[in-house]
């Protein structure tokens, strides 16, 4: 009996380990690990943190825990962290700037489908700070992001492509870029949509067409499709000419910080064009334009004086 009592626990003992036995693994049950669901909840958590620190929602803001918070989300493999992270190290909000980092950052966010750092990268590589010029690469990252649903991507995008750079020129492609982007809500597509109605590229000229582009982007408070709206009025293009109606246009445009307009404005002081002659408001305009670099600005600056 007790012989046959030791068999009975040596077989208990031999059937449980083969239950457990890795060679018997298509019947044995393995169980998930919740250290991992737990671990992209955290992340995802300290995502939420960083940003609510980023704007001091909720909390006093505090730039330099919402790095630390970007990071270690960023880390545990959420890609919108990555970009916001990328953000604070191209403006040097909370750490010191650092442009190749930030690049790598947008990289690593856009990789992780996060359009908008692509388009932010996109920016970085057309310019050449914090990576290497590549024209053809910023086209395939604005490609990306325009499809990813960022609508001034697809305005960039459309704006490389009409020009060449990077890509094959194409008018009417642009035209489509332009019209998705203004779609999308891009003010800025909707003024080079309206450039390209104007000057007939890509697509049919059509005054009409252009004067409702750029009236759509000036209200829009994008200030280039006010100075675009000024010219049209100045010129009577597609509607009746009117000097004072640009002046008015130009003068939202300069004070949107579009320098081209500082110049058109600039012109109508010291001509008397629309307005009053008034060369000492032409001459501070001019300086304005000229102290931002616009083209022209300087030259009509010393000619005046």
């Amino acid at each position: 009996m007790q012989n046959d009592a030791l068999l009975l626990v040596v077989l208990s003992l031999a059937c449980a380990a083969c239950k457990g036995s890795a060679s018997d693994g298509a019947h044995a049950a393995i169980e998930p690990d919740p250290s991992a669901r737990s671990t992209a909840a955290n992340a995802r958590s300290a995502a939420a943190q960083g940003s609510a620190y980023r704007t001091g929602t909720g909390v006093p803001r505090n730039d330099v825990r919402a790095v630390a918070l970007f990071g270690e989300a960023c880390e545990g493999g959420v890609p919108q962290a990555c970009g916001d992270l990328a953000a604070m190290y191209v403006d040097g909000v909370g750490v010191p700037k650092d442009a190749p980092k930030a690049a790598g950052l947008f990289a690593a966010a856009c990789d992780g489908e996060d359009f908008g750092a692509c388009a932010r990268l996109a920016d970085m590589v057309r310019s050449g700070d914090g990576a290497t010029r590549d024209d053809t690469r910023a086209v395939v990252l604005l490609t990306k992001a325009c499809a990813g649903g960022v609508a001034r991507a697809c305005a960039e995008q459309g704006a490389m492509v009409l020009a060449g750079a990077g890509i094959v020129k194409d008018p009417a492609r642009a035209a489509v870029l332009f019209q998705q982007a203004c779609d999308g809500g891009s003010a800025g597509g909707c003024a080079s949509l309206g450039e390209a109605y104007e000057r007939g590229e890509g697509v049919t000229e059509s005054f009409g067409e252009a004067l409702e582009l750029y009236g759509k982007a000036c209200n829009a408070a994008f200030a280039e499709g006010c100075r675009h709206l000024g010219g049209m009025y100045a010129l009577g293009r597609g509607v009746a000419r009117s000097p004072a109606r640009s002046l008015e246009l130009w003068t939202r445009a300069c004070d949107g910080a579009d320098m081209a307009g500082c110049v058109d404005l600039a012109r109508a002081y010291a001509t008397g064009r629309g307005v009053r002659a008034d060369r000492e408001r032409a001459a501070a305009l001019y300086k304005k334009a000229c102290d931002s670099g616009a083209p022209g600005a300087c030259d009509a600056l010393k000619a005046l004086r």
